[in-house]
């Protein structure tokens, strides 16, 4: 399909946002403020990579470190750092934000993604890990998915 490429691995240091459907007013259609924020973020962090997109087939694996709630107390937030998250937000739309935030940056468009491994746990320094292999070869940087 395209030549070949090497891996990739980043960290975006902000809290995940889930993807969100949009919302239909009488005048018009718009997404949440929090998700319209995160892909504002997204993409300032993304214009300062220096990449050309694929035009391969890729795999991604993503690691989502979730902000814990501030109401939690110190020991809840000490036992729960680094442990599976158990939000009420689906796994696929924090993928979802993520996929369409790197359409035309890492690869031209998501359907180029054939394979996903995705993690979120509790973090006191909520962060988004992503890294893109090529198909068939394993991840490296992200300890999360061997």
């Amino acid at each position: 399909m395209g030549k070949k490429y090497k891996r990739i691995a980043l960290k975006f240091n902000l809290n995940p946002v889930p993807a969100a459907r949009p919302r239909v007013s009488r005048w018009s259609t718009y997404y949440p403020k929090k998700y319209t924020q995160f892909k504002k973020d997204m993409l300032a962090l993304t214009s300062e990579l220096d990449v050309t997109p694929t035009e391969n087939l890729v795999a991604m694996g993503m690691v989502f470190n979730i902000k814990m709630p501030t109401a939690w107390p110190k020991k809840k937030k000490l036992e729960q750092n680094g442990q599976y998250c158990d939000n009420n937000v689906d796994l696929d739309n924090y993928q979802k934000a993520i996929l369409d935030s790197l359409n035309g940056v890492l690869y031209l468009d998501d359907r180029q993604v054939v394979k996903i491994m995705t993690v979120k746990k509790w973090s006191d320094t909520p962060n988004i890990k992503i890294e893109m292999i090529p198909t068939g070869e394993k991840w490296k940087h992200l300890p999360e998915m061997n």
